[in-house]
């Protein structure tokens, strides 16, 4: 649960008081409420042939185990092209969103996303190597995977056979 001590807009020490139906951090002095705004973030199921797009974690959580490219979407982008954008990052490939797979509400207890966007995408270009929060980057076959390390990364590599173009 998230906390607010005190209020964004004059400072002084909230309280916490049903608003809105629910329990919300309310500022003592001004009487603002204060609402938490979710982090969304994207992943990008990538597939060419029989083999799937896989990064290894350099940081936590779930360092050193494997998922799919992700990350966090900008206040201002659009989240087809932040995840353009993550794929590019961590992996050195560019590609082309080809559509939605899923939305997800906090799949990970320990992952630091709130909504979790999913999309398909298809390699344009590139050259295949790990860049920012990614320690690797490799092709894997269904049958041989590697240690995963989200549970977003799980539900869309159980729905592959599902979600082929």
């Amino acid at each position: 649960m998230r906390v607010a001590n005190y209020c964004p807009v004059c400072g002084a020490p909230t309280v916490m008081q049903e608003r809105f139906g629910r329990q919300r951090p309310v500022c003592s002095q001004c009487n603002h409420t204060i609402f938490f705004e979710p982090k969304v973030a994207v992943v990008i199921f990538v597939v060419e042939g029989d083999r799937v797009l896989l990064v290894e974690r350099a940081n936590d959580p779930a360092k050193g185990t494997w998922a799919l490219p992700a990350g966090f979407v900008d206040s201002d982008e659009d989240p087809r092209d932040a995840a353009a954008r993550e794929t590019l990052e961590e992996t050195g490939l560019t590609v082309e969103v080809t559509h939605l797979l899923d939305v997800l509400h906090r799949p990970d207890p320990q992952g630091l996303a709130d909504l979790v966007i999913a999309y398909r995408a298809r390699v344009t270009g590139g050259d295949l190597q790990a860049g920012d929060d990614a320690a690797d980057a490799r092709w894997f076959t269904r049958d041989v995977l590697p240690m995963i390390g989200f549970r977003t990364t799980e539900i869309l590599l159980g729905r592959w056979p599902q979600d082929e173009d």
